[in-house]
């Protein structure tokens, strides 16, 4: 999050625990609490009662969403479950690489990869979800960016100058 309040404008219950939002600053985002409703003792309700998932509406000033079984839920988290879902093309990491000045040789160990499966990533559309999960993890927090970056030399292409030869 950039540090300023999410805001609810609208919300609309969709198919499997989606939810379609609108955010006060007009931004459209959709948001799956599959994960949240089979994880959470509260929210296991809506597993067990699907039709009670439909009745959700903002909270007053936007803060957030109610159902009607009582159940509330943070714009602040909803925003950050949402942005966590949304999918990461290879443009993105290829950038994510850039702006950390990575050589392929450090970005594939980062990730736990080969140079060769990084060059496929920067041409999906869309990445793996573990990938993606990773690259925002490390763009987030600079601490777990630092707790696992590993310098990598890469050696210069082609035969070394006759000087360095000799």
């Amino acid at each position: 999050m950039n540090g300023r309040m999410a805001r609810v404008k609208a919300v609309k219950a969709g198919p499997d625990f989606t939810l379609d939002i609108e955010w006060a600053d007009g931004s459209k985002a959709k948001a799956d609490l599959t994960g949240l409703i089979h994880s959470s003792k509260h929210f296991g309700a809506f597993a067990e009662d699907e039709k009670a998932f439909r009745h959700v509406k903002p909270v007053s000033w936007g803060d957030g969403i109610e159902w009607d079984n009582g159940l509330d839920y943070s714009a602040n988290t909803l925003k950050e479950l949402a942005d966590e879902q949304k999918p990461m093309s290879g443009a993105h990491l290829a950038e994510f690489v850039a702006r950390r000045k990575l050589n392929n040789a450090e970005a594939a160990k980062l990730l736990h990869c080969t140079t060769k499966t990084l060059r496929s990533f920067f041409k999906l559309k869309t990445l793996p979800e573990y990938v993606a999960f990773a690259v925002r993890r490390f763009d987030n927090d600079p601490t777990i960016f630092a707790a696992h970056y590993r310098p990598v030399a890469v050696r210069p292409r082609g035969r070394p100058k006759a000087s360095a030869r000799s």
